[in-house]
Parts: C-alpha cells; structure tokens; sequence
C-alpha cells in the first residue's frame, strides 16, 4: 500500500493540469475595433490653455517641409481618425462670422497634406465653439462685455432671444439656420479634400469660460433641440458620417433623457464621452453605467490626456491599461488621444502631446528656469533666502502687474510647507492660515515678504495677487523630498521649476521647425497603434482572479491571426499563464517599457513560444504583444 502511495504521489505531477490563469475564446468574437484617433493643434493656443495668439503656431504649419513628412511617415501613419476642434484648431471666418474658414490660406491644404500623407481615413469634427454669429455674445468666448458667461451660448439660448434684431425669438429658424451653417462647415473640409467620418455637436457641453472658445448648453432640453435639428441636418447631407453625443464627463448626461425618443435615438450612433486622465479601472465604471442606465450603443472616449502635471512611467503604464480595458471590457470601437504634438513652451504640453516642436515663428526664448527669477523670463533674484534654492518652485507665467492676478492651483502627493513670496505693497492682503516671516527677498527695485502655511497632500490652491502687483512666488518645501511629485492645477498659466528646467533642456536640442517624441505618452499609445491594425476583432476571455495591475487583451488581425497583450503595472516582475484556445501553434512576443519602445515603435523582440498556452514572464512596468505566427 505504502508503494502505491508513493508512485501515486511521484506520477500525479506528470498526469496532472493547473488552470491557466486567463482563457481566450477565439471563437467568440466582439466587437471590430476601428482603429485609434488623435487630435491635432491645427492654429495656435496659449500656455496653459490661455488665450488665442494671432500667430499660427500650429501643426504642421509650423514645421519645416521634411518634419511635416516625418511626422505623418513616423508618428502618424495607422491612426485611423484625426480630432479637428471646429471654433478653437479651425477657427478662421467669413465677413460674416457664420461660417469656419481657413484663418491662414494654406490651413486646411496643409492638414490635407498631412492626413494624406499619413493615410488617415478621416475626421472626428466638433465644435469648441460654433462660429461667432450663432452665439449670444457673437464671441468664440465668453466676455464681461457681451453678457459674461450666460450669453456663451447659442442665441436662441442666451438672455433676450426674445428681442434678437434677426430671429425675434423664432428658435425653430435658427436651429434650422445653424443647421446649415453646420453642413456648410462639412462641405468646406470636403472642398478641400478631406473626409468627415464622425461629428459631434460640441465638446464638453457643460464648460463655459473665457479662456480658449467654449459654448453651453445650460440643459439637456436645450442640448436636445439643438442636437436634433443639427444632426437631422448632417444625417441627411451624409449618411455615412457616424453621429456622437455628448462628450459630457464619464457620462452622456444631456442626451439620456432623449434617447427614449425614436427620433433623436436614431440620430445617435455612438455614445461618447470624456474620461481624461481617469485611472484605467475607470473604464469599467463608465462601461456599467451606460450600459445600465442607457438603450445599446457603442461608446467611446474621444479625448485622453493628462491635465495636470506631466508624463511619468506611471502614467505610461496607465494609459496602455486605459486602452486594453476599453477594448476589452467596454467594447469600445475605437480610442482617442489628444494632441500629437504641443508646443515646448506650453505648460500643458507635456501630459498632452505624443511629442513636442519648436516653433519657427517664434523667437527661440533664453532657458531661464535655471535662474531664480521672480517670474518666468523676469529679473533675477538678488537676495532669497538661501534654504528655498533647495524647494521646489512654482511661479506664475505672467508678469504685467495690469493685468487680471494669476491664482495657484497645483496639487502635492504628500504633506508640504508652502513659502509664499508676496510683493510688499498697499494692497496686500491674503486668505487666513498664512503666517508671516521675518524673511524678504529682492529683486530690481522691489521687495517680497514671506509668508508660511503647512497644507495636507492634495490640492492646493492659493488666490490671486491684488491690485497692481507682480504675481505670488511660492516656495514648496516637501516632507519627503525623494518621493516628492508635485503636479499643475488644470489649465492655469503656472510652471514647476524642475518640470520646465527638463523641458528646456530638451528644447535646447531641437531646431526650430522640428519635432521630438514624447516617450512616456508616445510608447504607450504608439505601441497600438503601430501593432494592431484597423479593423481587428476584440476576443472574449475570461480570468480566473481580476487583477488591475496585470491586465490583458485579445483580438484577431483582418488576416485572422489572434494577438495577445499584456501589461504588468507592478514593481515587480510577473507571469501570465494564458490558455490560447488555439492547440498547438507559434507565438512571437514584442516586449515595450516607458523608456523605449524599439526600433519605430515596434517593440523589442522577447523569443518564440509554442503550443497552446502561452506563458510570457514580464519585467515591473512593461507590456508585451504576443502575435500568432
């Protein structure tokens, strides 16, 4: 009995199986995954989000002829969709303000060359802003001298529509009106060679403000009115073109309490919305509560980047994990990036571009961030308490003292000391908490006073300098300097020291008119879209334990090879143990980390495997693509 034990024990090992840890079902298919979009900076915006310069510091206007083509051949090519911001990237006019024009000759020609270039299928268009003469304030923004914030929105939605000189509170013919002006905008981009595949009527909805173009709708009943007449409108120039709403935060809020009209659902062939930045999990969230709460429609997000602070490998790891749970466990047809390329000099630039340029237009501007100055590009310091060269900086990105104060809004990952310079003036005055030093520092002909407050991990935020003074100077001194990572408040003309003294660093390297990958975003992005062509066919799966930092995602090429991704977010390094449900057969696997994604974003080539499981063994923070043979 004893000997039977024993051979027992010593063959179950040889006889036996362990369940993998996740099972593909090739012969359950989902949905076809389009491909992936990006936005383009096709005119000018301000750092930070601020303000409209006249000068067309814009992609690819402002590259050189080879780096126009580099761009296209490099980063471009497979991206099926271009995001074309109608009122903001296209902004130019007639006499009339009723309908975009090229604001340069060459604008739209250039974009065409571009996409053409490149092979992109066509654009996502939607507006910032409608053209002028459809709104309230007949302003792209909102202005105090044109009613504010309440008149940045349509006429027919702003105070007095009642008394409009031209529609005398008539909604239905201006409806039918804009619809038109719509259309002519669609007809314009096809003039000039370039297809429209989807359109939206406006981007984030809810967000009316005066610092790049914008336009309310208040309520879902009005959103409504306008999204039916303008849409019924689009449908009927070009069936083919898909139709979204709304672009709201997570959730398609303005259009839901349509969707049960047969009308208006039959005006919507996709569901979109924001989910910039979100954590990957986040995918999953949204997917539950559309699919609860809303008639079946694909969804997708059409603008991912992040607001505040910058590219990091974390991130990089989170965006990869944002794309496969999106197409694995929402069904989403396709996926959006924002920018392709920023400006180097942009605050924003780095949580949102794939790469950076250096404009031609502009003159190059001396590094500074390496000085202690009292501003950006201003006066040095000539006496500054010798401890704060060792914090980190934050300062704002504007210097006239006439013009509207600059508050501070960034955000800390652990408990801070904030060491606020103050300009030593009559109208100085601050919120309660801050307690003032015996500490000054000098600069030119003025003196700053210093002020101390402790603040918790989290936002902070710091209001504006009043009257005519030169803006705050804060100082931030971390309680762990080694794990310190402060981060930008969302769209505000402010810089942090060490992030801009990284950036110039790089633009000292690049030539006007040229342009430069921006890895942590580019690798993530740019490995699906140099990997998974369009048109592929999402796999179901199962796993046997959820796992947010180790996920995967499975799907068939047109030419029905099954591809396998993987990502593991941890620390350390991790094993996929993965039946393929395809018997024996031979994988070969492309392995990409933050810093380097290979020879043209294709990957570093891990080995073969055999047979039907699968079991790629991945280093901390990397992702692999492992393709049927």
């Amino acid at each position: 009995m004893k000997f039977h034990h024993a051979l027992f024990a010593f063959l179950f090992p040889l006889f036996s199986t362990t369940a993998a840890d996740y099972t593909i079902h090739p012969d359950q298919t989902k949905q076809t995954i389009k491909g992936i979009g990006f936005e383009i900076q096709s005119d000018s915006i301000g750092s930070g989000n601020h303000g409209l310069p006249e000068e067309p510091i814009a992609v690819p206007h402002d590259l050189i002829p080879s780096e126009r083509e580099r761009l296209a051949k490099e980063m471009l090519k497979n991206f099926r969709y271009c995001r074309l911001a109608g009122g903001l990237y296209w902004r130019g006019l007639d006499p009339e303000k009723k309908f975009l024009q090229p604001r340069w000759p060459e604008q739209l020609q250039e974009l065409k060359q571009m996409l053409d270039t490149a092979g992109v299928e066509g654009l996502s268009f939607e507006y910032w802003s409608p053209a002028p003469f459809w709104k309230g304030n007949q302003s792209y923004v909102a202005t105090p001298e044109s009613g504010g914030r309440a008149s940045n929105r349509l006429r027919c939605h702003s105070p007095g529509f009642d008394k409009d000189p031209v529609y005398k509170g008539d909604t239905q013919r201006f409806l039918a009106d804009f619809a038109d002006a719509v259309v002519a905008d669609i007809k314009t981009l096809k003039a000039a060679g370039m297809k429209v595949s989807m359109w939206g009527l406006q981007n984030e909805p809810n967000v009316n403000h005066s610092i790049y173009p914008t336009c309310e709708y208040p309520d879902s009943k009005k959103y409504v009115e306008a999204y039916r007449a303008v849409a019924s409108a689009v449908r009927k120039h070009d069936p083919e073109i898909m139709l979204f709403s709304d672009t709201y935060h997570h959730f398609p809020k303005l259009i839901e309490p349509a969707m049960n009209d047969p009308e208006v659902a039959s005006l919507v062939d996709a569901y979109c919305v924001h989910t910039v930045g979100s954590p990957s999990e986040n995918v999953r969230t949204v997917h539950a509560e559309i699919t609860k709460k809303l008639p079946p429609r694909p969804w997708f997000q059409n603008e991912y980047e992040y607001l505040t602070g910058g590219a990091t490998p974390d991130r990089c790891l989170n965006t990869v994990q944002h794309i496969m749970n999106s197409f694995q466990l929402a069904d989403n047809p396709t996926w959006f990036w924002i920018h392709a390329l920023k400006p180097l000099k942009n605050a924003e630039a780095s949580g949102y571009s794939l790469g950076f340029w250096k404009s031609l237009i502009e003159k190059p501007r001396p590094a500074t961030a390496a000085d202690y100055r009292r501003w950006p590009t201003g006066p040095v310091f000539t006496k500054l308490p010798p401890a704060f060269k060792n914090f980190e900086m934050v300062s704002a990105k504007r210097s006239n003292p006439s013009a509207p104060g600059i508050a501070y809004n960034f955000i800390v990952n652990q408990p801070v000391t904030v060491h606020l310079l103050v300009e030593d003036h009559a109208d100085l005055k601050l919120e309660e908490g801050w307690e003032k030093t015996e500490q000054i520092a000098t600069w030119g002909n003025s003196n700053d006073l210093v002020f101390t407050r402790k603040f918790p991990a989290g936002t902070i935020k710091i209001p504006a300098a009043h009257g005519k003074a030169a803006a705050h100077l804060a100082f931030v001194e971390p309680s762990n300097p080694a794990a310190f990572k402060p981060q930008i408040g969302m769209n505000l003309p402010i810089e942090i020291r060490s992030q801009t003294i990284a950036l110039e660093e790089k633009a000292a390297a690049i030539k006007p008119g040229h342009w430069i990958f921006n890895p942590y975003n580019w690798n993530a992005v740019g490995s699906f879209v140099k990997r998974m062509p369009w048109d592929c066919v999402a796999v179901h799966l199962e796993e046997a334990k959820y796992d947010a930092n180790g996920r995967i995602f499975a799907f068939k090429k047109p030419n029905g090879k099954m591809t396998i991704v993987v990502s593991n977010r941890s620390l350390e390094e991790r094993t996929f143990d993965i039946a393929t449900g395809l018997g024996e057969c031979a994988w070969k696997g492309f392995r990409y980390t933050p810093e380097y994604a290979g020879e043209g974003t294709m990957g570093v080539p891990v080995g073969e495997q055999n047979g039907p499981a699968l079991k790629p063994v991945l280093p901390a923070q990397s992702w692999e693509f492992w393709e049927q043979q």
